[in-house]
C-alpha cells in the first residue's frame, strides 16, 4: 500500500542545499565556489533559483566569522547534507508504521490527547498507548512530546484529511 507522506516544510538557505544535495555531494561545493568567483554583470546562465542569496549568505558568513568562503561552503554542504539524511530517516520511520499508527502519530502532532484519539479512531485508550509503545520504539523516541517535535515541520493537519478512514 502507498502512503502519502506528510509533506516537510525546510525554509530559505537548508531548503536550497537539500534541494540541490540530491546532485553528487563533489559537485555542489565546487558548484558554489563556481557563483562567488563569477564576474558581475556576466551573462552566463543561472543554474539555481536563488543563487544570489546563497552567495550573498556564504559571503556575510565569512565575513562574520572570520573565515573563507570554502569552509563556510563546506559547512553550508554538511548541515544541508545532515538534514537531508534526518529528514530520509524520519521518511523510513515514518514508512515503517502500520496505517493506524500513523493515524495515531498524526493525531498526536496535530495535538490531540490520548483519550481524544482513542474517540476519534474508537479505540480503547490502552489500544492508543500500545500503538504509541511501538511508535516511540520505531522512532526511538520516549514521549509525544519528542515526537510532536521530531516531525514539527509535517504537515499532518493535510494528512488527516486525507487519510482519517481506516
Amino acid at each position: 500500500m502507498a502512503v502519502s507522506l506528510p509533506h516537510q516544510n525546510f525554509s530559505g538557505l537548508t531548503w536550497n542545499i537539500c534541494s540541490n544535495i540530491m546532485h553528487p555531494m563533489f559537485l555542489l561545493p565546487r558548484r558554489l565556489r563556481q557563483l562567488l568567483e563569477k564576474k558581475k554583470g556576466s551573462n552566463e546562465p543561472r543554474v539555481f533559483f536563488q543563487d544570489e542569496e546563497i552567495i550573498t549568505a556564504i559571503k556575510m558568513t565569512a565575513k562574520q566569522q572570520g573565515r573563507s568562503e570554502e569552509e563556510i561552503i563546506a559547512d553550508f554542504t554538511k548541515a544541508g547534507w545532515n538534514q537531508l539524511q534526518y529528514a530520509t530517516e524520519m521518511e523510513e520511520r515514518w514508512n515503517s508504521l502500520s496505517h493506524r499508527e500513523q493515524q495515531v502519530v498524526a493525531l498526536i502532532c496535530i495535538g490531540q490527547r490520548n483519550y481524544q484519539i482513542a474517540e476519534i479512531l474508537m479505540i480503547a485508550p490502552e489500544t492508543v498507548k500500545t500503538h504509541l509503545q511501538n511508535i516511540f520504539a520505531k522512532f526511538n523516541l520516549r514521549s509525544s512530546k519528542e515526537l510532536r517535535l521530531a516531525l514539527k515541520d509535517w504537515n499532518f493537519a493535510e494528512w488527516w484529511d486525507r487519510n482519517r478512514q481506516a
